[in-house]
């Protein structure tokens, strides 16, 4: 077989974010590991995520089990989505972040440890806003000779910084590196940045079919009720700005994806019902109802694409070992790019 004519596929794995709703993209990446037979990252030339996100695409990089994943969801959602003393309970949102980090960072704690970027043997890239320098910051891992500090970064503190989102958590200082936000302001949808990554950046060759799986988190489309008062400032807006944000941007680059790849890009998501939609409506709610509905629709979802072709070939595919430049796993001398 002529490798110039069949080259290897370079594929990405893109996790959205979506607060609580990350629990539906657990539950997805858990069947679809079940079915692999083996850590779903082994599958993947690129892992992107972002906020939560980002918090399963590190997991799923450190190889810890799906279903550890989706049980963090399950049995620490509450711990994440209702660390609030009085003062949140009463002012949180308007005045101050709705929840505390510590609940979340105890949780990335127990659930990654001390390891660090340049711990990851599969190749990552994590969207984060730097509030420092007012643009956006993407941690990855050494797989280019130029990145040469984010391998010093610890996945609790990449973690906290692309789930940083506004009014719901406090922005996260990184000392010496800059005050992040969320990474869904820049790129809740992170299969575009992962294909720039590898085409403009990797350098994989045009002749080489770049493919993308993107999961989705039952997003709600951010729409306006025909009655709504259009004149309105910082109460009236609140948290309807990021939702938003993360729900044109989503609307955008699935369009652009389609665009770009065709066939090559593969999408699991769902449209919540006008009934389910009142469970999962906010992305920090944690209700035996959300619960429910997030759990049984991700099942649903994996079972319809589960012998699907295009899952198919993500199933079949074997990334090649990445070469990192740096860190604990440095497997290749420095080079120019």
């Amino acid at each position: 077989m002529d490798d110039q004519q069949n080259p290897t596929p370079f594929h990405i794995l893109a996790l959205l974010g979506g607060g609580y709703r990350g629990l539906y993209t657990a539950t997805i990446l858990r069947r679809l590991e079940q079915s692999f037979g083996q850590p779903l990252a082994r599958h993947f030339d690129l892992i992107c995520g972002t906020s939560a996100g980002g918090l399963l695409a590190l997991g799923l990089a450190a190889e810890i089990p799906a279903e550890d994943l989706e049980t963090m969801f399950l049995r620490d959602g509450k711990r994440i989505f209702d660390s609030r003393g009085p003062l949140r309970r009463i002012i949180g949102k308007w005045v101050i972040a709705r929840h505390s980090p510590a609940g979340l960072r105890d949780v990335l704690t127990e659930k990654l440890g001390t390891k660090m970027m340049g711990d990851l043997r599969h190749r990552v890239l994590i969207p984060a806003v730097n509030y420092s320098k007012g643009g956006g910051q993407f941690f990855k891992t050494p797989h280019l000779p130029k990145y040469e500090t984010d391998h010093q970064h610890s996945l609790v503190d990449v973690g906290l910084a692309t789930a940083a989102a506004p009014t719901y958590f406090p922005l996260h200082r990184i000392d010496g590196i800059g005050v992040f936000a969320d990474g869904g302001l820049v790129a809740n949808s992170p299969g575009s940045v992962g294909l720039h990554e590898a085409r403009r950046l990797l350098r994989v060759d045009d002749n080489v079919p770049v493919r993308v799986l993107s999961i989705g988190t039952m997003t709600r489309g951010a729409t306006v009720r025909g009655s709504a008062r259009l004149d309105r400032g910082i109460f009236l807006w609140g948290a309807r700005i990021f939702d938003l944000v993360i729900s044109a941007q989503e609307i955008a680059v699935h369009d652009m994806l389609t665009h770009v790849l065709g066939s090559n890009y593969f999408r699991i998501d769902d449209n919540a019902t006008p009934d389910q939609s009142r469970d999962i409506e906010k992305l920090d709610v944690v209700t035996a109802g959300a619960t429910h509905v997030l759990r049984e629709r991700g099942a649903h979802a994996a079972q319809r694409v589960l012998g699907d072709p295009a899952l198919e070939a993500f199933r079949n595919h074997l990334a090649t070992p990445p070469m990192f430049y740096h860190g604990a796993n440095k497997n290749a001398g420095a080079v120019s790019c």
